[in-house]
């Protein structure tokens, strides 16, 4: 086996990712080494011979991974400030209408165990859905409905913000009657 076939083997085992960092590692380390143990390693020659090559990668690659470190660190700092349940939350607490709550409790309100269920069907006409949706309280489960309408969940810490406050009394459901304060 040559040599050429040997790094081919390799390049086509390694990820594009795992490739660029062994080169970005080996491209400083050959850079940045002191003058003496590049010529004990006989790397001097090299190093003068093919620098500007050596420094086009450390940018071109630095680039790359500085642009991944800026947007995790973006969508890390973002997430914080504005998550989804965070969202949601803030929604029901300040700005959620009847119709909306009552549509929460016709769907996900089991009247027999006094806790509120994680899944329910509502018809997909009903023009409550979209603020709940676009709030983060509910989503769709299924594309597939029937003649009754589409399966909806609640968001997993809707679900526990309302069974809480169920349990708290913060929520009284009655026969004829639902109050809720959130606040």
């Amino acid at each position: 086996m040559s040599y050429l076939e040997v790094i081919k083997s390799i390049v086509e085992k390694l990820k594009i990712k795992e490739l660029f960092g062994i080169l970005f590692i080996a491209c400083l380390f050959i850079t940045f080494i002191p003058a003496q143990t590049a010529t004990v390693m006989g790397l001097e020659q090299f190093r003068n011979k093919y620098q500007l090559y050596l420094t086009i990668v450390i940018v071109f690659i630095g680039s790359y991974y500085l642009y991944h470190v800026i947007n995790f660190l973006t969508a890390f700092i973002l997430s914080k400030f504005n998550n989804n349940k965070r969202i949601a939350i803030k929604y029901m607490k300040e700005k959620i209408t009847t119709d909306e709550m009552k549509l929460i409790i016709e769907t996900f309100y089991d009247r027999e165990s006094n806790r509120f269920k994680s899944t329910g069907v509502i018809d997909i006409q009903d023009g409550r859905i979209k603020p709940l949706e676009s709030h983060k309280i509910i989503y769709i489960a299924s594309s597939v409905g029937n003649i009754f309408g589409f399966s909806y969940n609640l968001y997993p810490a809707i679900y526990e913000f309302l069974n809480e406050n169920l349990m708290n009394g913060k929520i009284i459901i009655s026969k004829y009657k639902v109050t809720w304060n959130f606040k």
